[in-house]
């Protein structure tokens, strides 16, 4: 990305301006969401007013990073389940060591990728025990499921995130960049339908929603087309009307210069490139 970054020209700047601006949120939230959920043909039916942005971020701008920006965020339990079932359907990639760099990898995944029925079995269990979190094994889950031999989807870095009293919001921000199509391990899970699924377990109960924020509309017109195709390949472990249900979560799009003009912010806030 380099000078046109687009967490440091957009995603950073844009923000910051709109905490700046209401730290509550009041003044900008739920109209951000009925402006994303505008593009889209069927919109999430329900979709409760945001409340007041929590404490946490309201913090000023230095203490933003790793909070409201590129907070990290655990990849859902339910898919490092099904791809512990299912490794035929993974990419397998550096066969033979599959990627192994730890101890407990080098033992597991070739037992994983095996064809012997036999000993994927006895990978398959024991990486169910630790992602299910079976305190004998001293594990904790999705969590904490960074570097782990039986993670086979990271951890998503959220653009922007922000939390309200009623909703959890993550940002996918774009400028020169598309939207990821594939993962690591699996080649058909779209960045944004992770996101979507990963804000879900995120939120705890809360609403959740997902919006991008793009360039121009037909960057985002492209962008969830391109969605509404890999909605099934994304969700192979969900069953058809639970990816309805979660697809609706994407809300829509809005671009950088439609937020800076609704919300009255200065032109300086989108940056056209970093110093060299």
């Amino acid at each position: 990305m380099g000078r046109k970054n687009s967490s440091l020209t957009r995603v950073q700047p844009v923000f910051n301006a709109l905490l700046d601006l209401d730290p509550e949120g009041k003044a900008w939230l739920d109209r951000l969401l009925q402006m994303a959920a505008a593009t889209k043909e069927t919109p999430l039916q329900r979709l409760r007013q945001a409340g007041s942005l929590v404490p946490e971020e309201t913090r000023a701008e230095a203490a933003r990073r790793g909070v409201v920006f590129e907070r990290i965020v655990p990849p859902p339990t339910a898919f490092l389940r099904w791809l512990l079932h299912h490794p035929q359907r993974m990419a397998v990639r550096d066969s033979g060591k599959f990627g192994s760099k730890s101890e407990s990898a080098i033992e597991w995944r070739p037992k994983l990728f095996s064809s012997n029925p036999e000993e994927q079995e006895e990978a398959t269990a024991e990486g169910l025990r630790a992602l299910m979190n079976d305190r004998t094994l001293e594990q904790t889950g999705a969590g904490r499921s960074g570097q782990q031999w039986w993670a086979f989807e990271g951890f998503s870095h959220i653009d922007c995130c922000l939390i309200a009293e009623n909703l959890v919001l993550f940002v996918e921000g774009k400028r020169t960049e598309g939207v990821s199509p594939s993962t690591l391990w699996f080649s058909k899970r779209s960045q944004l339908w992770r996101n979507v699924e990963a804000a879900r377990d995120f939120s705890k109960g809360k609403d959740f929603a997902v919006i991008l924020a793009v360039e121009t509309e037909r960057d985002g017109t492209a962008a969830l087309a391109a969605a509404a195709a890999s909605l099934s390949g994304s969700y192979p472990h969900l069953g058809e009307l639970d990816r309805e249900r979660l697809s609706q979560h994407l809300l829509g799009f809005v671009t950088w210069r439609q937020m800076v003009d609704e919300f009255g912010l200065p032109r300086e806030c989108l940056v056209e490139s970093l110093p060299a």
